[in-house]
């Protein structure tokens, strides 16, 4: 360390010089002792000396300290010019309070003592400052200041009412709710007596008491009442606990909690209690009352009638009626009470004393201790065995159909997706079918024999189709004549045609009902899991589209959906949702084709509808009519033929060609339009044509539907003077009873008899009793599919004058057909040249 010199005092005694030196190496021990910091400093601040403590408390090096100024430790400087200054006018500073910065910036609180040094001549040597850190000290005082700060905010924020009473039981202070609950200012308070204060007169020895049991240590909460400074009575909570002041002095800390409306509560509560015992003894649903261990509490009258138990048998003992096979569910929902869980709703079954099935919705709610701990929980069971019947009963209506007891549609769809999702977790190789079933020509019996017998049908195939399953198959009614099937566990593609089969010959037996034997027959669609399908709506579609093909086939037989039935499917769905921007589109055109008498004369001619697809270029009405038919696009569609034929024959007579008669054909769908005879009636008059040379052809299977509904509408349309045919004669249902009541003019021999009528000697029969049979009836009969002079003179030989076929022309446009007419005229007017 620096070492502080001074000049030696000048004296003659040897023993004196000695005494100074001893003195000065004690000085200069202490110095280098003492726990503080000291540093002698010049008055400019020069340090002279210093301990090793002073490196310490500035946290620095000797030689940095011995370069250093005193002052530039100072927080503030001018904290040095004030303390030299009364240094300087007293010789000593004792504990002046000072900011210091060590070589780390620091702050370091202290208490410094400085102490000047003179020369011998009276001149200022120097300062010496011991400088005590009271860092930590100041900390510690300001959280002990903080500290009870933030009591005395406590205390003042408090929402309960706080008093602090000395042993006297003065108030020494109160808060705000203090002063709000008992209605007095602070002021009104400090120095009074409690018992004077807000204690009735009743409660004063109770007070006391309790002052007495506070002051000798104990601390308490009780419950009891004070006055207010208005009169009035509050109920309060008082939790007293002894405490020391801050000067330590004993003193009580009194809490007050305002229970007036817990009291109010509680009385109510109490009425309360009372009032639901009643409710409960009256109550038509049986009540259950347990502690947390399931020990009876209490059992309602309700409970005692549905199931049997006595409250004085089972009160405070365990009663176990729940059935075996309920347990799991049980158990799930008490483990919520175990919680404090309430539940409600939960369906089960219970056992009655004598053993019987209830079935119950359970309700729980659980009530607790003063501590909010579960201390035991009520059950409400409603008994629901007629709703759980009724329930059943819907179900089972919602599931079944009502005519066969089979599952239905709705089931059908469940059954299908859960066997899809078994499938697909259980990875089986094991495949499994589904067969769509539909009766054929089940409308024909519906409608000839009346709906009861329809429905004994339907109920008969129902029957006879469970016997051909097993027990792990599936039968359902979807509707109508409708039926599926699914076969399980199947291990071959085989097994699925052994028991189509067996359903084709089981359903093939003739079902007797009221004494009428009738026939019917099912056309079935097969698709196999997983190779049709995946999923329900591709092994349904796939099931339905193949049930479809084998109804096309003739019916009474099955198919396996195919690709080839898919690509079909698709192709139809182009057509279709082409054929309903045909018109819009322009793309359908009529073609004629002549009918002429034995001497090659046109006659008339029949319209035949062609559609010129822009990719598929011109389409036949095989390819798409039947299409129209079963969408209904053949309404809008026929109504145009209709017109454009109507209104191009009007253009032919004004041409001249007056005589020419046009021949249009109508399907079934057509004729069965509420509108039909009125949209004909409204053609005609729009287009101007005469209704004589208008002739509609319709089908034999077309007309035999309704046969009563189309004899009024042809009636109708044939007193305007509109004639009918009968189209393709000879291959439907026709009857000679029908053909007398039916309003026909014409019979058009069906081409098939006509194009082996010179090599089948059963087709001319054919043919002369047609031709024979429309003379006996006076109407007509026009030949179709002529195509050779032999067939023509066959047809001449035998009356038969009316003819169409490619042997005169084959269908063509609107123009074409003006030649035909242009050359026949040109013909007519040269005879000469034939």
């Amino acid at each position: 360390m620096k070492t502080l010199s001074s000049e030696p005092n000048r004296t003659d005694s040897p023993k004196a010089g000695s005494d100074a030196r001893v003195a000065q190496d004690r000085y200069r021990i202490l110095f280098e002792r003492s726990p503080d910091a000291v540093v002698v400093s010049t008055p400019d601040g020069t340090i002279l000396d210093f301990n090793s403590a002073a490196l310490g408390f500035l946290d620095i090096s000797e030689s940095e300290l011995r370069d250093s100024k005193i002052t530039s430790f100072y927080a503030n400087r001018a904290d040095r010019a004030r303390l030299i200054s009364q240094v300087d006018e007293t010789g000593l500073v004792h504990n002046a309070s000072v900011i210091f910065l060590d070589r780390r910036d620091q702050l370091k609180h202290c208490l410094v003592t400085t102490m000047r040094l003179d020369n011998p001549d009276g001149s200022i040597y120097g300062y010496q400052s011991v400088i005590r850190d009271v860092t930590e000290q100041r900390k510690a005082e300001r959280r002990l200041y903080n500290q009870k700060g933030y009591a005395e905010q406590l205390i003042d924020i408090a929402p309960e009412a706080i008093v602090i009473l000395d042993l006297e039981d003065r108030v020494i202070r109160v808060n705000e709710e203090f002063c709000r609950l008992f209605q007095y200012s602070q002021q009104a308070c400090i120095g009074r007596r409690m018992e004077k204060l807000i204690v009735p007169e009743a409660l004063k020895a109770e007070s006391l008491s309790l002052s007495s049991r506070a002051m000798g240590g104990d601390c308490f909460e009780v419950e009891s009442q004070r006055r207010r400074k208005d009169g009035t009575v509050v109920d309060v909570s008082i939790l007293a606990k002894p405490i020391a002041t801050e000067n330590d002095e004993p003193a009580i800390y009194v809490i007050y909690r305002d229970i007036s409306e817990r009291k109010k509560a509680q009385e109510a509560l109490k009425r309360s209690e009372e009032h639901h015992r009643t409710v409960l003894e009256a109550a038509p649903d049986p009540v259950i009352v347990r502690d947390m261990a399931g020990r009876v509490i209490y059992l309602n009258p309700a409970f005692t009638r549905v199931f049997g138990w006595q409250p004085e048998e089972c009160r405070n003992r365990t009663i176990d009626f729940v059935p075996e096979e309920n347990r799991p569910e049980t158990n799930e929902f008490m483990s919520h009470i175990q919680q404090g869980v309430s539940f409600s709703g939960v369906e089960t079954k219970r056992i009655t004393k004598y053993g019987q099935l209830v079935d119950v919705s359970i309700s729980g709610a659980v009530f607790f201790d003063t501590d909010g701990k579960p201390e035991g929980f009520v059950n409400t069971l409603q008994d629901i065995s007629e709703r759980r019947k009724k329930d059943e009963e819907l179900r089972y209506v919602a599931y079944h159909d009502m005519l066969t007891g089979l599952p239905n549609r709705k089931s059908f769809y469940m059954c299908l997706d859960d066997l899809l999702q078994q499938s697909s977790r259980r990875n089986s190789d094991r495949a499994w079918a589904l067969m769509f079933l539909d009766l054929d020509k089940f409308k024909q019996i519906n409608d000839a024999l009346g709906h009861d017998t329809g429905d004994q049908l339907l109920q008969g195939v129902a029957a006879r189709l469970k016997g051909c399953l097993r027990e792990t198959d599936h039968l359902f009614r979807l509707g109508g004549d409708e039926f599926t099937v699914i076969l399980t566990n199947l291990g071959r593609d085989i097994d699925v045609a052994r028991v189509a089969r067996k359903i084709l010959k089981s359903i093939a037996r003739p079902f007797c009902f009221n004494s009428n034997e009738i026939f019917t027959s099912t056309s079935i669609g097969i698709s196999v899991f997983p190779n049709d399908g995946w999923d329900v709506e591709g092994l349904v579609k796939n099931a339905d589209m193949a049930m479809y093909v084998a109804k096309d086939n003739g019916g009474s037989g099955y198919r396996f959906f195919t690709e080839e039935m898919n690509r079909k499917a698709l192709h139809r769905m182009k057509m279709e949702s082409s054929l309903r921007k045909a018109l819009d589109r322009n793309e359908l055109m009529l073609y004629y084709q002549p009918l002429v008498n034995e001497d090659n004369r046109i006659l008339g001619m029949e319209a035949l509808l062609r559609w010129r697809h822009p990719e598929l270029g011109l389409i036949l009405p095989d390819d798409f009519i039947r299409i129209t038919e079963e969408t209904g696009i053949i309404v809008p569609v026929g109504r145009w033929v209709l017109q454009t034929a109507c209104v191009q024959t009007k253009r032919w007579h004004d041409m001249g060609y007056s005589d020419l008669f046009v021949a249009v054909n109508l399907s079934a769908r057509q004729i069965q339009e509420s509108d039909f005879e009125q949209m004909v009636i409204d053609i005609i008059e729009e287009s101007g044509l005469p209704p004589r040379y208008l002739k509609l052809e319709v089908t034999e299977s077309s007309v035999i539907q309704n046969p009563e509904v189309c004899i009024a509408k042809m009636k109708t349309l044939r007193a305007r003077g509109i004639t009918f045919s009968i189209d393709d004669f000879g291959t439907g249902y026709s009857s000679l009873s029908y053909l007398k009541r039916f309003p026909i003019d014409a019979l058009k021999i069906d081409r098939s008899f006509i194009s082996d009528a010179m090599n089948s000697k059963g087709d001319q029969e054919i043919i002369k009793t047609i031709i024979a049979m429309a003379r006996n009836l006076k109407i007509d009969a026009v030949a179709e599919g002529v195509e050779t002079e032999a067939q023509k003179n066959f047809l001449a030989s035998y009356g038969c004058n009316s003819m169409q076929g490619f042997l005169f022309a084959h269908p063509v446009p609107v123009d074409q057909f003006m030649n035909l007419l242009n050359r026949q005229q040109q013909r007519l007017a040269s005879p000469e040249e034939d």
